[in-house]
């Protein structure tokens, strides 16, 4: 056999290959994704309604939000009248009757019409749950090398709820740059971080967590444990107990920690994203900083 014909044979060897191979996915079939809570005692708003788009495609929200949708919520049967709200972000939807709050345990449906697809989903909110024991007002800062020390001043504990696998606890940095104005007397001093995004315990670039940090809890009391805090200064925490969905969806994402979304689990039909319900409690507290 000559070079040639084995150069020959291997030519048409590797195209025969070549084509006994799965073709490359590269078509594109967009979707809608809807992102919506209905939280007790909360507004009915921040619905946001998102196309997704090509991989070849350079991702901005500015892109992706549907602006034109028909978005038709429902409380317990009854529509809820809904309008569009431009924002930096790209848009949200919202009850057009802005003094509305979302009720407990009431069935809030969903449906959103857009592009030629529909989308429907239903979430349940719960019903009203109390502290049994509070946050403390003031929670004053051991330092990093008693970090792992649990003070009696961090236990809370609440009304357990029956349906709730997971509790979804947040907390939120209400001001990342006062400090001494909420001090008696006032002073002058800033905010700062308790650590940096290097900190192992920190989120590193999540802009998500940057305000809240959110952890979950399978029994209704728990101590607050010192690594969940980013910021000294004014804090609010949130105990949320909800419905399959809500409890689902932290669930799939981390708790904010990582993004991962199967559709499997979602309850969304003719779409992707969550449409979930919840209840909740916050408690005030102040975290006073170290001496330096």
């Amino acid at each position: 056999m000559t070079t040639t014909t084995r150069y020959s044979l291997l030519a048409v060897f590797l195209l025969i290959l070549v084509g006994c191979e799965d073709p490359v996915p590269v078509d594109y079939v967009e979707e809608i994704a809807v992102q919506g809570f209905v939280i007790a005692e909360q507004p009915l708003t921040d619905i946001r309604v998102f196309r997704t788009l090509p991989i070849q495609d350079t991702f901005t929200f500015a892109k992706a939000v549907i602006t034109d949708a028909i978005v038709t919520v429902t409380e317990n049967g009854v529509p809820v009248a809904i309008e569009f709200v431009d924002d930096s972000t790209g848009g949200y939807y919202r009850a057009v009757d802005t003094s509305y709050r979302v009720k407990y345990n009431t069935t809030y449906g969903l449906m959103i019409q857009a592009r030629g697809k529909t989308l429907t989903a239903t979430a349940q909110t719960r019903g009203p749950f109390n502290w049994v024991r509070p946050p403390k007002d003031t929670i004053i800062y051991p330092g990093k090398a008693n970090e792992t020390q649990i003070f009696d001043s961090l236990n809370i504990s609440w009304q357990g709820q029956e349906g709730t696998n997971v509790y979804v606890l947040a907390l939120e940095c209400l001001d990342t740059l006062g400090y001494g104005a909420y001090l008696l007397p006032p002073t002058a001093d800033t905010n700062r971080r308790l650590r940096d995004p290097s900190d192992e315990f920190d989120d590193g670039t999540l802009i998500a967590n940057e305000l809240t940090r959110y952890v979950p809890a399978i029994v209704s009391n728990t101590p607050v444990v010192w690594r969940t805090f980013k910021w000294f200064g004014r804090h609010q925490l949130h105990v949320y107990t909800g419905d399959g969905a809500f409890q689902e969806w932290f669930n799939m994402v981390g708790f904010g920690r990582r993004s991962n979304y199967d559709y499997r689990l979602s309850n969304v039909t003719g779409g992707l994203g969550v449409w979930a319900g919840a209840s909740k409690i916050s408690g005030d507290l102040f975290l006073v900083k170290d001496k330096p």
